[in-house]
């Protein structure tokens, strides 16, 4: 504190208290000899104050602007850009939307030299530097392609003047970029966050009708703010001066009004104390508390008028005001000295020109937060956000900043993330790595390494850890709910502007911004938004009487019906047109409930005591209390929809990028020790780059694990997957609310549970949570009840479920807790699962029925097909290779599936004989297709083939081949359908699976087919076209028809396939190389014949995959069908059946009188009732007898 005023002893008796003050705000402290100097006076207070302002005016030199330019403030120009752009209010920020757009500044150069800054929003590719006004740019050319345009870009880390070549450092988003250019030498520099990246041209042309403006070139997405000198540059280079002229006269006499301001702190903070405190109090201070609070106003009054206006200059809020708040913070950190000036403020100043004023404090600070350099302390960070939070302390500025500058002029979101740091900051914090990716097991030597990297990684938590912990109190200030004036609080204000903010990033939205809040940013916005929620339990749920903590809590579903999700953007389960009238049909209870509230809101029940009313507001006010928070986490919820999870699968692709390049060490590290001297030497060269890049990874990867994929992240995401959990259970056994249920609950539950799964290992993992299983079968229970559930009618929500319940198929942890689930789940998710593959998408069904089933299938082992494998081997076509997960077979589903289908035959013959269907549709497609390009590759002209109808093929083949195996899956778990005479259409279903077999069979084993042709072609895009996949599936549906069950269901079986007039024998001796080499002419020696003889013969027993016994099966298939292999049979052409002219006719069609062979009048009459010749009504059929062969 300064000085005191020596005299106030010998003045204190004649009640001089406002000239002791005067003196001491005022004047410096003086020695003793200076006793009789003249006292300032109250009334003399304007003059003096006028007089030192107008001293400091004196002797300043005016600096020059020769050779600038344009007006005296500089923006961009919106009339020169070429493509689209995003520009903020004040024209200095841009965000490009379009593939490369230009814009320059409003002003230009010709002579000295002159600088100005970029402030990245992000890092892509963006080319920045100084044009002419004859340069032209396109959507092509921008900044630097043209004659007379220099340009760097650190995305590529080059420079560019038509040519380019290799220049400077690459940038990240947060960097402070420095362009300038001397027209006295005719060179330009660049810098990055303070720091010459050396001279970039020394050839730029200079005389007359040569002047060059600031421009920018911006890839799609792209964004940056400017600074031309309107505020002071971050990083000034010697010897350069900003663009844009800014006056440093204001900005010294903002300095001395601000000296003064300061000293008048103490003395308007201890009249406070003087009215409430002890007068006997002798803490060196009491003093000042013998005026009052009218006299230190009458104080503060001149120098606050004069102060006022320079505030509202954004040049002098950075360069005066705020340096002067950071030193009256540091001295009162608690805050309190930065509410007593912003008192001071709100009494004293215009109401202009304070909302001016904490506009631009608000702007410079977040300014300062983002494009500070990043030291390994993050001092700079937390000095910004520890001010922030001082300000909101004070009710009315935190209540005027929610009003009208958090989310509207500032992007606040951007307060809330940890800024990271760039490769040489994270060196000094990470100085060892250890590769914590790395599968397999370190040596022992590492070990050390690996503490180092971990001590490191600890040092860095508690640094981040002390940020996180600042933005939640700005959080705290943000939404504190016992501010209210009359009309809203603070919280009720966060909660509109953060509604809309999500609004505003809400895919379609309307709403136009510079750009869109980056994944990062929402990120750790959602981490302190849910950190706030956890703080502010435990809630009141009014509706039914229950205290939410932070173990049960979760969103009613009466709310999501009249509160909560209810704007028209907003995509809900039961979201039709029908959605009013389901609307209408909400549970007594629940109309009963809202209407007792509304008319206790309206004071529609009769009177009440004093004692019972008071206790009906107590009860309204816990309500509005919880529904606020209840608010917020449905907000969090759709954030982290928006963009959160999207942050989690970006990050987690830098881990997956590492575990590549390690891959990569190692491959390099083996060919190292057999390759000879000059090849080791240069696989030495390599491994040393790709070192140093795994030493940059293993540092972001250190970051990623202490910010994004900590314990305490993991800790957060399960909490909220716990609650949106208990929120679907909840809404689902309400009844038709659950209809009401905002699509994002649904989706951010699947998120939740698979950033758990699959982003957060290995550095945390899902296992080491306490109770996760229990998670994972209620997550499972609820997949399984509603993945078909009728209230689920909106069809965004039916293919996100039936896509979870696919992945969730796949890992053996999550298939165990389907098999957990309750009986009568497992049930409804069987029946679900069974019923008819018609007029419904059947696909991701059948896919979750066939890998309930891989595993147990004939050689169904393989993760990736014995014919890719081989390929791999010759050509890398791993990208191409889809992703095929490890068998996990589910017996206990199985056994489920076999007893449904052996209870209910009339819905299980309808099943089959949908999958029947489909599989006869798929084949046929796929085998059209195949015809397709065998014509198009016997033409004598070129012919492409359009990949996108290779792609269609290929997805016809896979449809095949999953069908074929969930009728393996049938005939073995419940044979009895099609081998039983008692079941409902066996005869048919059997005729049909041997109709199609036969049908697949000849067209796969025939040597000079489509399919043998397309698979010799190997064709990109048909990589999964082969022999083996298709001809396993089908000998496994042979093997359980033929040889597995009873001897009549057996004898029953290869009756059906004997009778089958398609079936060949030697298409069932191709499984094991036998039967002719090739259907081709023998008339003489040809190409295509010797083609054939030289292809390598196809066998089971070729493959490794196929088990010594499931080949055994397939040699006892050959042979049994050998040995009752019937001679041929010939029909009379008079009496054949003339729809598959295979069969003679066997059934008479009663009343019309037609006739055809048995089982093709079953085929037809499954489907119609009508005869397939006259269309008249079949009543019945006869048998007639069958003409005896000739």
């Amino acid at each position: 504190m300064d000085v005191w005023p020596q005299n106030f002893a010998t003045v204190g008796r004649r009640n001089a208290w406002l000239e002791a003050m005067l003196e001491y705000v005022f004047k410096r402290p003086v020695s003793s000899d200076a006793q009789d100097k003249a006292t300032l006076k109250l009334e003399d207070l304007d003059d003096f104050i006028d007089f030192e302002l107008e001293n400091l005016s004196k002797g300043q030199v005016v600096e020059s602007d020769y050779g600038r330019l344009g007006p005296n403030h500089v923006t961009f120009d919106i009339c020169s850009n070429v493509g689209t752009f995003i520009v903020n209010q004040d024209r200095l920020g841009v965000s490009s939307q379009g593939n490369f757009n230009t814009i320059r500044a409003s002003c230009c150069v010709f002579k000295g030299k002159w600088q100005y800054e970029l402030m990245l929003g992000s890092k892509g590719v963006m080319q920045v530097g100084w044009v002419t006004n004859s340069c032209k740019f396109s959507r092509e050319k921008g900044v630097g392609d043209t004659i007379d345009s220099y340009a760097f870009d650190g995305n590529r880390v080059r420079k560019w003047n038509v040519a380019t070549y290799k220049y400077g450092e690459a940038w990240v988003a947060g960097d402070v970029i420095g362009c300038c250019i001397d027209l006295d030498n005719g060179t330009v520099h660049f810098y990055r966050n303070g720091r010459s990246m050396g001279e970039a041209f020394d050839n730029v042309r200079l005389g007359p009708g040569l002047a060059y403006f600031p421009a920018v070139s911006l890839a799609f997405g792209e964004n940056l703010v400017a600074n031309f000198g309107a505020t002071p540059l971050r990083h000034p280079v010697e010897g350069y001066r900003p663009l844009e002229k800014t006056s440093l006269r204001d900005a010294e006499r903002a300095r001395l009004l601000l000296l003064w301001t300061k000293r008048l702190l103490p003395v308007y903070e201890e009249v406070h104390k003087g009215t409430s405190q002890s007068a006997y109090l002798t803490d060196g201070l009491d003093v000042f508390r013998q005026g009052t609070k009218t006299q230190a106003l009458l104080i503060a009054a001149p120098v606050l008028r004069r102060l006022g206006p320079l505030l509202a200059s954004s040049h002098v809020t950075e360069v005066s005001f705020l340096p002067f708040l950071f030193q009256v913070f540091e001295e009162s950190p608690d805050g309190r000295r930065i509410s007593t000036l912003l008192e001071l403020f709100w009494a004293l100043l215009e109401p202009q020109e304070i909302k001016k004023c904490l506009e631009n404090v608000a702007v410079a600070l977040l300014t300062g937060f983002r494009f500070s350099p990043c030291t390994p302390d993050f001092l700079h960070q937390k000095r910004h956000l520890c001010l922030m939070l001082s300000v909101l302390q004070h009710d009315s500025s935190r209540r005027y900043l929610l009003e009208s500058i958090i989310f509207d002029k500032i992007k606040f979101a951007m307060f809330m993330e940890v800024k990271p740091p760039d490769n040489e900051t994270l060196a000094t914090l990470v100085p060892d790595v250890w590769f914590e990716l790395m599968e397999e097991v370190h040596p022992t030597e590492e070990t050390y390494r690996k503490n180092l990297y971990a001590a490191a990684k600890q040092r860095l938590k508690v640094m981040t850890t002390d940020i996180e912990n600042i933005q939640l109190r700005i959080l705290e200030q943000l939404t504190v709910d016992n501010d209210a004036p009359p009309g809203q609080t603070s919280r009720d204000l966060f909660l509109a502007k953060f509604e809309a903010f999500v609004k505003e990033n809400t895919p379609g939205s309307r709403t136009l911004t510079l750009d869109l809040c980056p994944n990062a940013v929402a990120l750790a916005f959602f981490h302190r938004l849910l950190a706030l929620v956890r703080r502010c339990l435990p809630v009141f749920h009014t509706g039914t009487g229950q205290l939410l903590q932070e173990h049960n809590l979760y969103i009613p579903a009466s709310l999501f019906v009249t509160t909560i999700g209810t704007g028209p953007e907003v995509s809900h389960v039961g979201d039709t047109p029908d959605q009013r009238i389901v609307a209408s049909e909400i549970p007594t209870s629940a109309s009963n409930r809202m209407t007792r509230m509304t008319q206790q809101n309206v004071g529609g029940s009769p009177a009440r005591t004093e004692t019972e009313t008071s206790a009906m507001a107590q009860e309204a006010k816990e309500e509005d209390k919880s529904v606020k928070i209840l608010q917020l986490l449905d907000g969090i919820v759709r954030l982290y929809c928006l963009c959160g999870h999207a942050q989690f699968v970006k990050m987690n692709a830098v881990k997956d990028n590492m575990r590549e390049y390690l891959r990569a060490v190692q491959e390099v590290r083996r060919n190292t020790a057999w390759g000879e001297k000059d090849v080791v030497e240069a696989l030495s060269k390599v491994e040393q780059v790709f070192g140093e890049t795994l030493a940059e990874q293993a540092r972001h990867v250190a970051w990623l694990s202490v910010v994004v994929f900590s314990k305490e992240k993991q800790s957060d995401i399960y909490w909220l997957l716990n609650v949106v959990l208990k929120t679907l259970e909840e809404a689902s056994s309400a009844g038709v609310e659950f209809c009401f249920v905002p699509e994002y609950h649904v989706e951010a539950c699947m998120r939740l549970l698979m950033s758990l799964s699959v982003h957060f290992p290995p550095t945390c993992l899902l296992s080491d949570i306490p109770g996760h299983y229990h998670v994972l079968v209620r997550f499972s229970t609820f997949l399984a009840e509603h993945f078909a559930d009728r209230r689920v009618v909106n069809p965004d929500v039916k293919d996100a479920l039936l896509r979870a319940l696919a992945a969730h198929v796949c890992p053996p942890s999550t298939v165990r807790a389907l098999e957990c689930m309750p009986t009568k789940s497992s049930l409804a998710l069987i029946q679900a699962l069974l019923q008819p593959y018609k007029n419904r998408p059947w696909a991701q069904t059948n896919w979750i029925l066939m890998r309930l089933w891989k595993g147990c299938g004939y050689a169904f082992r393989y993760t990736l097909s014995p014919h890719r494998a081989e390929r791999m081997a010759s050509r890398p076509v791993e990208s191409t290779v889809p992703n095929h997960p490890a068998p996990c077979p589910s017996v206990f589903f199985q056994n489920h599936i076999g007893r449904w289908l052996e209870d209910h035959p009339e819905p299980a013959s309808a099943f089959l004989g949908s999958v029947l269907t489909q599989l006869n549709w798929s084949f046929s497609q796929f085998i059209s297709m195949l015809q397709e390009i065998q014509n198009a590759q016997s033409r004598p002209e070129r012919v492409f083939i359009n990949s996108q109808q290779l792609k269609i093929c290929a997805t016809c083949f896979d449809l095949s081949l999953g069908l074929l195996r969930v009728l393996e899956m049938i005939v073995n778990v419940a044979p009895s359908l099609v081998t039983n005479p008692t079941k409902p259409h066996s005869e048919l279903l059997l005729a049909r699976i041997f109709q199609v077999l036969s049908h697949i069979l000849n067209r796969v084993t025939s040597r000079c087919g489509c399919f043998d042709l397309v698979v010799g072609m190997d064709m990109p895009g048909l990589e999964g076209i082969d022999h083996f996949p298709i001809v396993a599936a089908v000998t496994g549906i042979l093997v359980a028809l033929l040889l597995k069950g009873s001897v009549e269901s057996r004898e029953t079986a290869l009756s059906g396939l004997l009778a089958e007039p398609c079936f060949q024998l030697s298409s069932l001796e191709f499984l094991l190389g036998g039967g002719p080499t090739s259907l081709v002419m023998q008339e003489g020696p040809s190409e295509e014949a010797d083609t054939a003889s030289d292809a390598p013969v196809f066998s089971l027993a070729n493959y490794s995959e196929v088990k010594e016994e499931e080949v055994e099966q397939a040699r006892q298939l050959v042979q049994l069908v050998q040995s009752r292999q019937p001679p041929p049979v010939t029909f009379d052409e008079d009496h054949i059946c003339t729809i598959c002219y295979a069969q003679g006719n066997s059934v008479r069609f009663v009343p019309c009188g037609h006739q055809s062979c048995h089982v093709c009048i079953l085929t037809h009459l499954a489907n119609s009732k009508e005869c397939f010749f006259c269309k008249a009504i079949v009543e019945k059929l006869d048998p007639c007898r069958t003409l005896p062969p000739q």
